[in-house]
Formats: structure tokens, C-alpha cells, sequence
């Protein structure tokens, strides 16, 4: 019988939560990983095999890789004593990867955040349900206010959505609950004390070069939240065929 390809180095994943929970089966995955990644019966490892393949692919994002192969194409067997060339590589990748990583940059974004809680849902709902009401009642509202100097608009009158759609822009753009505007505000003092914008320029970076970026978010007692970058050519995760890692 033919001997599968694919080999399991991982324990069953059946055992109960108890066995999982000792630190021998903790052990025996971290001998799997380090099985799986770094000894291979092959040449190289896949360790190996994704840093080189990294490294290559920055030495041409550089314009700095090698000229071997070009040497190779051009010699008349092995011979280059005929040829009187410059063989320094001509830098023309380095500003291509430069238009893409700008590109992408220029993408900006703001955080948005929405409560999802039964408390700010009601709360929402209510507000929503007031403007709606000084909308069907406007013309009434205003009688009342010309003739009889009463104000019944539970909302700023001047501040009223005319439409259906300018209601829901006003919802999505203009009303924020305290709750939520505290949240967007802890999020990018966050990130700005993790000179996230400094981490977000080498992503960018590995993206168009290599195809995959990474980061790393640590909680900490002593720094709290600590946003780290990861470098791809270190990386180790899970078996995946997909390259948005959507099945693991």
C-alpha cells in the first residue's frame, strides 16, 4: 500500500478538553509546529524556503538582485572575456513598488464606531424615532410655533433631514452616542501611541512586495495594548490554502 504524502505530526483533536488543557499535549503541538516548519526530509525546510524566497523578492524590490542569470543568458559558453557590459541592475522595479505603496496609502479611513448593546440600540432607535416625528409634524410644529409661541420639536428644527435618505446620511454621519464616540477616541489614541502610522507604511510595503504583512497585538499589565510589527520572513502559522488565511 502506497504511503500517504501528507504527514500529521499533531495529536487528535478529539481528546477531551481536560487532556488538551495538560501541558504534555501542549508539548506534543509544539513539537508538531516545530516539526512541520523547521525539519523536513527535503533540502529545505519550509522555514528555510519562505525566507529565501522573501529575501529574493526584496532584493528585486530594491533593484538589487543578482546578475548571475543574466550572465548566464549572454556568455558564450561560460565565456564573458567578449562582452564589455554594465551589469548593474537598472532600478526601474523600486519605483513601481513606490506608485503601489503610495496608492494603497492614500486609501485612507477613520474608525467608526457603532454600539451594538440592547441600551444603544434603544437608544438609536429612540432618537431615530423622534427625528421621524418632527418630520411628519413639521408643518403643524410651525403653526404652533408662529401663532402660539410654542416650541414642539423634540430636535433641533433646523437641523431636520427633508428626506428619507437624509435621515439615513444623518444617521450614519451625524448622530453619535457618547459611548461611541469615547470608543473611536480610545482606538486612535491607541494607535497613534503605537505609531501605528509608521507600522502601517511597512505593511503596505510587505503587501506589495511579498503579498502577505502581518502584525502582532500584545496585552500587557505594565503597557496595556502594544500593536508590534511582524516581519513575514519569521512568520509561522497554520496550514492554510487559502491566501486570505480565511480557513484556519
Amino acid at each position: 500500500m502506497a504511503e500517504s504524502v501528507i504527514k500529521s505530526y499533531f495529536p487528535s483533536q478529539v481528546v477531551s478538553d481536560a487532556e488538551k488543557l495538560s501541558y504534555d499535549y501542549g508539548l506534543k503541538v509544539a513539537k508538531a509546529i516545530e516539526t512541520e516548519w523547521f525539519f523536513d526530509d527535503r533540502r529545505h525546510t519550509r522555514y528555510e524556503a519562505n525566507f529565501n524566497d522573501f529575501h529574493k523578492l526584496r532584493l528585486y524590490a530594491r533593484g538589487e538582485q543578482s546578475v548571475q542569470k543574466y550572465k548566464d543568458e549572454l556568455s558564450i559558453n561560460g565565456d564573458l572575456s567578449y562582452l564589455n557590459l554594465d551589469w548593474t541592475p537598472v532600478p526601474i522595479i523600486p519605483k513601481f513598488v513606490d506608485i503601489v505603496v503610495n496608492g494603497i496609502a492614500e486609501r485612507a479611513y477613520d474608525i467608526k464606531a457603532y454600539s451594538q448593546d440592547p441600551y444603544g440600540v434603544a437608544k438609536r432607535t429612540q432618537y431615530m424615532e423622534s427625528v421621524l416625528g418632527d418630520m411628519a409634524t413639521k408643518e403643524m410644529n410651525d403653526f404652533a410655533a408662529q401663532e402660539f409661541g410654542i416650541n414642539l420639536y423634540q430636535n433641533d428644527p433646523e437641523k431636520l433631514p427633508e428626506t428619507q435618505e437624509e435621515l439615513e446620511l444623518h444617521m450614519q454621519l451625524t448622530y453619535k452616542q457618547a459611548v461611541e464616540i469615547a470608543e473611536e477616541q480610545a482606538i486612535n489614541v491607541l494607535l497613534e501611541g503605537n505609531n501605528y502610522d509608521l507600522i502601517k507604511k511597512r505593511l503596505y510595503h510587505d503587501i506589495t512586495v511579498l503579498g502577505i504583512a502581518a502584525v502582532k497585538t500584545n496585552f500587557t499589565t505594565s503597557e496595556g495594548v502594544v500593536i508590534d510589527y511582524v516581519d513575514p520572513a519569521d512568520l509561522v502559522y497554520s496550514y492554510t490554502e487559502s491566501p486570505y488565511f480565511d480557513d484556519i
